[in-house]
């Protein structure tokens, strides 16, 4: 189907508005973000922020949501299946931890989810969006460590080691500078707990 020049417009006006959220999350760190600032920063007005994204929850769920594509583009973030099993989850849980998880604009969209848990259509599409994502993150995951992503339990792993990932990002700002990587360890050793029995 054809796009006409409206629709074209539109998403590149959302790259740009996307563009300088993840900018000013990059130069903020865990300060807060304001829809007036995302619109200062793309040269565009409030009500252009809001007619693209319903709320600041939305918008911060789209970053994210991009972050993660970049991941899964990214050659070096996945590690192949051919490496050992010690090697892919040292690997995995080092750059999952460096290029997402542990960097700041990550507990900045957080803390925008968290303010939108009391709106029940922001909540479900939040659910939706990142139940794709979650799928999505699964298949790649199957890829790398096919010991872990098999059997009935399979997609609560992937699960598991996804929310460790998240809740230690969460609490990193809170906890002493030596208790990440210890965490970090543990998730990787929790990885490495799956290679296959010799038979």
């Amino acid at each position: 189907m054809t796009r006409n020049l409206h629709q074209i417009k539109s998403e590149q006006t959302r790259e740009r508005l996307l563009d300088a959220a993840v900018g000013l999350m990059q130069a903020k760190g865990h300060g807060q973000l304001s829809v007036h600032e995302v619109a200062r920063a793309a040269g565009m007005t409030a009500g252009a922020v809001q007619h693209h994204f319903s709320s600041k929850a939305a918008l911060m769920l789209e970053v994210i949501t991009r972050l993660i594509g970049q991941l899964e583009e990214a050659s070096d973030f996945w590690p192949p299946a051919q490496w050992s099993l010690k090697r892919r989850a040292d690997h995995f849980v080092q750059q999952a931890w460096a290029k997402l998880y542990g960097e700041a604009r990550f507990a900045v969209a957080w803390s925008a989810y968290l303010a939108a848990r009391e709106d029940a259509l922001m909540v479900a599409h939040i659910v939706e969006r990142r139940s794709q994502l979650t799928a999505s993150l699964h298949q790649r995951m199957a890829q790398s460590f096919p010991e872990m992503c098999q059997g009935p339990q399979a997609s609560a792993r992937v699960q598991f080691v996804l929310s460790a990932l998240r809740g230690i990002g969460l609490v990193a700002p809170f906890s002493p500078a030596d208790a990440v990587t210890p965490q970090l360890q543990v998730l990787s050793h929790y990885l490495q707990s799956f290679e296959p029995s010799e038979t």
